[in-house]
């Protein structure tokens, strides 16, 4: 049987689910379509259950809440209103609506509100960056927008933050506006409403208060989503909070009390968090404002020439302020847009196990970053080696990169954006005997075990404690991650020099081959000139002996060469094998998945202790479980940093990389000898054929020395007959494109035809041989014609030359 006044399970198409909470005096359910499937959030006025308690000013709340929605406020960042059909599904909820008052169709926001969020174990520290950046940025442009409406919220808190889903991440909204209220011409409102955790202490003390109430409202949210609890002593009742936050300063932007009822008040946010320094030490300026205790001052500094960009600034004087020159300039938002429009490169050093950050500008230079990092370090500029995780763009930091480019804004939080080793470690990439970083409040428990910590304490403990083992596993998952980028980006810097050692060897063997050829004519050219007994024994035996030396000590050479490329290959083979198995390493699988800190159990043992805060049933015991939970880590934590097969990873990799260093040394350094033979090798041909030719220019066919009346003489000075015998044999690369007169003997083959085709177009130089001599035609000058014959040469000298650089282009 229905309730008076309540909604039915099912009107037409459209399905009542479920009750999705209560905001100031409405209730919110999730009604569905069945046939589209459309989900809509209906607020409906509260039913009290004394109806006497239902007042003229809670309808005009009511009322006014409904106007603001569905005919002032339109946000990208304040829940909307829907146009619900058919009309008689909204007439239908009218008539079981008390009062006769308005309902509110709004847009369903499915991930639930901030406090939800807030409220898990994995939160209990802050949330991620990305998160925090994504609450604040909501906060200040809904924030901003009713206020330039002349709308102050009044009751901002995160149940009043819901989560709308936005493709594949969620978007934050503001809702419940029932407490919202158009601030007349003074700014000023004298009732007290709204969530006293959230409110300005000048709605309680005050007999008036203006706009900047929600700026106080923003910064204990900004402050509680950095590090998880409220700034000023949550735990404290309200006489005792107004009275220690009227005395903090305006630099403090928190207070706490210890065991001992010791109070301290805190210029800095605590270290606890989840947030880069960088991000951290931005907000703590933009906090000052926020949670200033003098209204007047909230969210204002003090008037300046040089404020903002050099447009004249929006300032305003307060009419109670009597100090001279007390005007002031609205900072509350300007500043957190600035402080969110910054990039913020994040970095992991996998030497000390350190997070670095620090804002980068187009301007910011990898010098400017290497510096950074050497301050933080203590690693030397010249042995920081950048490491790029996969989700970076660019392929590896170079002298050109910028760290601007580097910035990953869509970058899972939690991961770094770049990684940094040192590069002349040769024991491991990990620093051994890597200290922990355990939280002050544990380290107090833990040197006194046995006192029983309050409530507040005891919370402070815990939620420490989680955020301690949660960060060691953080920071190992981080370790595995590292290490195997730097595997990858070893295993492709070494993959890519493949190509280059098959480059070397292809031409290492021709040049091999070039000696070899090279070699086969001198052989070749001191069997044919010796046959006929034409040139001067002594003379050609000494020429014949020194190009037999010069061409033995470059085939050694050559050879030694060769040799040294084998070993280079298969170095080679045998580095690029084992880091690619070192990147199968059993550690760097599935790592991501791995609990190695048992995190799920000690979230259990979290939930317990704190239901056990909530019931208020602490004992001197509460903080054992989580302090056993502390010390499980830290056991932990030393077995998985000296596990062996940790270590024989880390020393593999850097083996593979010291190896390959060497490698190419060694490949540099036979790439310059490889040039340096290849250019002897081309000399030693050039001065042979130089030789050759000079040979023959100086005898004729019977190994007479030529006159210098142009006749042949041997010995007594007789003149005899062919120069050359079998020249085709003798040097076969000889070309001309017609046949030649050298002296008085024509050269014809005896088809007319050539021999051999090297190098291009040209022919050989024809001869034609007769009973093993060659018929010789004298010239009518009489003598040889020397210029043809260094044409000749210089022909031969181009083909030889262009057989080398056409076998090298085609290797390259």
């Amino acid at each position: 049987m229905i309730k008076p006044f309540e909604d039915p399970p099912q009107i037409g198409e459209w399905c009542r689910e479920k009750r999705l909470g209560n905001g100031g005096f409405g209730v919110v359910t999730l009604w569905r379509n069945k046939q589209t499937q459309q989900a809509v959030a209906i607020k409906k006025f509260h039913i009290l259950q004394d109806r006497s308690e239902i007042t003229d000013k809670h309808c005009e709340r009511w009322r006014n809440e409904v106007k603001l929605m569905t005919e002032t406020v339109q946000n990208d960042h304040i829940v909307r209103t829907v146009d619900v059909q058919p009309r008689a599904f909204i007439e239908e909820l009218l008539r079981s609506s008390a009062n006769g008052l308005p309902v509110l169709c709004m847009e369903y926001c499915e991930g639930g509100d901030l406090r939800r969020v807030l409220n898990r174990v994995e939160n209990c520290s802050g949330l991620r960056e990305q998160d925090v950046r994504d609450v604040l940025r909501s906060l200040r442009s809904a924030i901003a927008y009713l206020h330039s409406l002349k709308i102050t919220h009044r009751d901002i808190k995160p149940e009043n933050l819901v989560l709308k889903q936005h493709g594949d991440r969620f978007i934050y909204k503001l809702t419940d506006l029932g407490y919202a209220k158009a601030l007349d011409k003074q700014s000023l409102n004298a009732s007290l409403v709204g969530t006293v955790e959230y409110i300005a202490p000048d709605l309680i003390y005050c007999d008036r208060y203006n706009c900047s109430v929600d700026y106080w409202s923003m910064g204990v949210i900004g402050f509680e989503i950095v590090t998880g609890v409220r700034p000023f002593i949550p735990h404290a009742p309200i006489t005792r909070w107004m009275m220690h936050v009227q005395q903090k300063k305006s630099a403090d932007i928190a207070i706490t009390e210890d065991n001992r009822e010791n109070y301290t008040y805190h210029t800095e946010i605590f270290a606890e968090n989840h947030i880069s320094t960088c991000l951290r030490k931005q907000l703590e300026r933009w906090l000052m404002l926020a949670l200033e205790w003098n209204p007047k001052q909230r969210g204002y500094v003090p008037y300046s020439a040089t404020v903002g960009d050099g447009t004249p600034p929006k300032s305003v004087t307060f009419a109670e302020d009597s100090r001279p020159g007390g005007s002031t300039v609205l900072k509350i938002f300007s500043l957190l847009d600035q402080i969110l429009e910054k990039r913020i490169l994040v970095l992991f050093s996998l030497h000390d196990c350190r997070w670095i950050d620090l804002e980068v500008t187009p301007d910011t230079s990898m010098a400017a970053v290497r510096e950074h990092v050497y301050q933080l370090t203590g690693i030397p500029v010249d042995e920081i080696e950048f490491i790029l995780p996969l989700e970076q763009k660019q392929p590896r930091v170079g002298s050109d990169t910028r760290p601007y480019d580097l910035y990953l804004p869509e970058l899972q939080s939690g991961k770094p954006m770049v990684y940094v080793a040192h590069r002349a470690s040769r024991e491991s990439i990990v620093q051994r005997d890597l200290k922990p970083r355990i939280p002050k409040s544990i380290t107090d428990v833990f040197q006194n075990i046995k006192v029983k910590l309050k409530p507040h304490m005891l919370r402070q403990f815990i939620a420490n404690a989680y955020y301690f083992i949660a960060n060691e596993q953080r920071l190992y998952v981080l370790l595995l991650d590292g290490v195997r980028n730097y595997g990858l980006t070893l295993n492709d810097a070494i993959a890519r020099r493949k190509e280059e050692i098959g480059r070397m060897n292809k031409v290492v063997y021709g040049i091999v081959g070039g000696v070899e050829y090279h070699k086969l004519t001198v052989s070749h050219t001191r069997d044919a000139l010796n046959a006929g007994k034409r040139i001067p024994s002594a003379s050609f035996e000494t020429a014949s002996h020194q190009w037999e030396e010069k061409c033995s000590r470059v085939e050694t050479n050559v050879r030694k060469l060769a040799e040294m490329a084998d070993k280079i290959s298969k170095r080679y083979e045998s580095v690029l094998k084992r880091s690619r198995d070192a990147l199968r390493h059993a550690l760097l699988q599935q790592y991501e998945q791995q609990d190695y800190f048992g995190l799920k159990t000690v979230e259990g043992r979290y939930e317990q202790t704190r239901a056990r805060i909530l019931e208020k049933i602490t004992n001197e015991k509460s903080h054992m479980d989580m302090s056993q939970a502390v010390y499980e880590c830290l056991k932990r934590r030393d077995v998985l940093l000296r596990d062996a097969g940790f270590l024989e990873l880390q020393r593999q990799l850097l083996d593979v990389r010291h190896e390959m260093q060497e490698i190419e040394k060694v490949l540099e350094k036979v790439v310059e000898l490889t040039e340096k033979y290849k250019r002897e090798l081309a000399r030693l041909t050039l001065e042979h054929q130089d030789e050759v030719w000079k040979m023959l220019s100086s005898v004729d066919g019977n190994g007479q020395a030529v006159t210098t009346n142009g006749t042949l003489s041997n010995g007594g000075g007789t003149p005899h007959g062919p120069c050359i015998a079998d020249i085709d044999d003798m040097v076969p690369v000889f070309a001309s494109a017609k046949n030649r007169s050298i002296g008085s003997c024509s050269i014809t083959s005896s088809n007319g035809t050539p021999k051999f085709l090297l190098g291009g177009p040209m022919t050989p130089l024809p001869s034609t041989v007769t009973n093993g001599s060659i018929e010789g035609h004298h010239r009518e000058e009489g003598g040889p014609n020397v210029d043809e014959l260094i044409a000749a040469n210089e022909t031969l000298i181009m083909t030889t030359n262009d057989l080398l650089s056409d076998s090298l282009l085609i290797l390259k």
